[in-house]
């Protein structure tokens, strides 16, 4: 793909890829690295123009939060601004007052999950065991973008998730991201491609 820019530098869309391919986003677009604004545009601009397609990421759901406080987007109530959400509000700070609610409302448009292929591929931002496949429900969305936890946190201050892709048994292929791993592998018909590229690691796709 490739990335078109207005004069003034201004990313403005992106050119289809020349064997048709789309991109899926797993989430967490925002809160990872200092140029959160032009993640937003790319995604945007290709998922609105069928290029691509995007599930929402817990990060994704408390930038939503920040920008709606007390609205009906999402939760009522708004989330630390740690993990990078104070770097994400102050560089969309800069940008005009449309640009974040073009945010918003895009945030608030993502899905928990898509079921694709026939039923054949997953796609969720913390992976989705199979029994909800296909569901929506606030418990699917919330396993959908936090994971499964044990409900105790590690020294960092993270919560212990649950190794649901050990106990996969699934026919649909899950790809999902979340949780960093070294390097991408199959376990169990399910794969996380977050391969921590924000951490110093690199981009998988």
């Amino acid at each position: 793909w490739t990335v078109r820019f207005s004069a003034s530098g201004d990313i403005v869309g992106v050119d289809d890829h020349p064997d048709g391919r789309r991109v899926i986003f797993v989430g967490d677009l925002v809160d990872r690295g200092p140029r959160t604004p032009d993640v937003l545009r790319i995604a945007m601009s290709m998922t609105a123009a069928g290029q691509a397609l995007c599930v929402r990421g817990n990060h994704e759901e408390k930038l939503l939060r920040a920008l709606a406080p007390r609205g009906s987007r999402s939760s009522t109530t708004t989330p630390a601004a740690r993990h990078g959400l104070a770097e994400s509000l102050e560089q969309l700070g800069t940008q005009p007052p449309e640009f974040r609610t073009a945010v918003a409302d895009f945030i608030d448009g993502l899905v928990s999950h898509y079921v694709l292929d026939d039923g054949r591929l997953v796609i969720a931002h913390a992976g989705l065991a199979q029994r909800y496949h296909g569901r929506t429900s606030g418990r699917v969305r919330t396993l959908a973008m936090y994971g499964e936890t044990t409900g105790e946190t590690d020294r960092w201050g993270y919560p212990v998730r649950l190794d649901w892709a050990r106990d996969y048994r699934g026919d649909a292929r899950v790809v999902y991201g979340h949780t960093p791993v070294p390097e991408s592998e199959w376990v169990n018909n399910t794969v996380c491609v977050d391969t921590g590229c924000v951490f110093g690691g690199k981009l998988t796709a």
